[in-house]
C-alpha cells in the first residue's frame, strides 16, 4: 500500500461499523515501520508493454526485507512471503482506469496480517486508494463514511489523511480512500467506478489516474497467494477534478508548479494531465506511461 502505514481500527470496529453506517468513528493510527513506499529510481518497479488493455502493463514490487518470493507473469502473479517488514506486491496497469477488474485464484494468510485489493494513486488531488478485496488482521485509523453495496458483497468506505508521508511523489501529506469488504474473497469483479462514485458522493475526490493494481501487502506474518489479473468492458480514466491543471500535447503543459513533479506521470496513452516536469525530464516507459525522472 504503500502509505498505508499506520492502521488502527481493528476488525471488530469495521464489522460494528458496518451495522451503524452513519456513524462517524475517529481513531487513533499506530505505526506500522520505518519504511514506506516511494517511487525513486532505487525500487524495483518493472513495466511490461504488452498488446491490449485487457493486459497488465505495470509490475509492482516492493519489498523492504524478509523473505517475499513474487513471480509476475501476464495478467497475473504468485507470491509467498514470511517477514516482519513491508511489502507490496501486484500486477496492473499504468495508468489505471474506470474499466471493471476481474482477479480470480488464492490468498492464504497463515500468521499475521495480509490484504488483496484493488489498489492505486492518483494526482491533483494526490490520493491512495484500496477496494479490499480480503482484509485479515489490517485496521484503518481515520474517519467511516458509509458503506457501498456493490458485486454481491457490502463495502465500508474509510477516509484516512496522511501527513508528511511517503507517496508517489516523494514526502507529502495526502488522504487514502479505503473500500473493505464484509467477509471478504479471492475471486470476483470489482466495479472500481461504484467505488469512485461512492466516493465522490460522500466528498472523496479522485484526480488523475496514476498506476492500479491487484495488490497483497502485509507487514507482519507469512502467507500466499496467485491470483490472475483481467480489466474488461467500457471505461475511461475518471476526468480531473474541476480546477486541476492539464494538457493534452508533449510540451505544452504548464510551466512551475502546474507541472508533474519528480517521479510523476508525465505523458502516455489516456494521460490527461501536465507532460511537463517541475523536476528531471519526462522519459517514455511504455505507450501508457511517461515519468519525470
Amino acid at each position: 500500500m504503500v502509505a498505508f502505514s499506520r492502521f488502527v481500527a481493528g476488525l471488530s470496529v469495521i464489522a460494528a461499523s458496518l451495522a451503524a453506517p452513519t456513524e462517524v468513528a475517529e481513531k487513533k493510527v499506530e505505526t506500522r515501520g520505518e519504511y514506506n513506499f516511494f517511487l525513486g529510481p532505487d525500487h524495483p518497479l518493472s513495466r511490461r508493454n504488452l498488446t491490449g488493455r485487457s493486459n497488465t502493463n505495470y509490475n509492482q514490487d516492493y519489498t523492504t526485507g524478509g523473505t517475499v518470493n513474487f513471480v509476475p507473469s501476464t495478467n497475473g502473479f504468485s507470491v509467498n512471503w514470511n517477514t516482519q517488514q513491508d511489502f507490496v506486491v501486484g500486477v496492473g496497469w499504468n495508468p489505471g482506469s474506470n474499466l471493471p477488474i476481474t482477479h480470480s485464484g488464492t490468498f492464504n494468510v497463515a500468521s499475521g496480517l495480509g490484504s488483496l485489493s484493488v489498489y492505486g494513486w492518483t494526482t491533483n488531488p494526490l490520493v491512495e486508494y484500496y477496494v479490499m478485496e480480503t482484509n485479515i488482521g489490517i485496521s484503518t485509523g481515520g474517519s467511516q463514511k458509509g458503506t457501498l453495496t456493490s458485486d454481491g458483497g457490502t463495502y465500508a468506505i474509510w477516509e484516512n489523511q496522511r501527513v508528511n508521508e511517503p507517496s508517489i511523489i516523494g514526502t507529502a501529506t495526502f488522504n487514502q480512500y479505503i473500500s473493505i469488504r464484509q467477509g471478504g474473497r479471492s475471486n470476483g469483479t470489482v466495479t472500481i467506478q461504484n467505488h469512485f462514485d461512492a466516493w465522490a458522493a460522500a466528498g472523496l475526490h479522485l484526480g488523475t489516474m496514476n498506476y492500479q493494481v491487484i495488490a497483497v501487502e502485509s507487514w507482519s506474518g507469512s502467507g500466499s497467494a496467485q491470483q490472475s489479473v483481467s480489466n474488461t468492458g467500457s471505461g475511461t480514466p475518471p476526468p480531473p477534478p474541476p480546477g486541476s491543471t492539464t494538457s493534452s500535447a508533449p510540451g505544452s503543459g504548464p510551466t512551475g508548479g502546474g507541472c508533474s513533479a519528480l517521479y510523476g506521470q508525465c505523458g502516455g496513452i489516456g494521460w490527461q494531465g501536465p507532460t511537463c516536469c517541475s523536476s528531471g525530464t519526462c522519459k517514455v516507459g511504455n505507450a501508457y506511461y511517461s515519468q519525470c525522472l
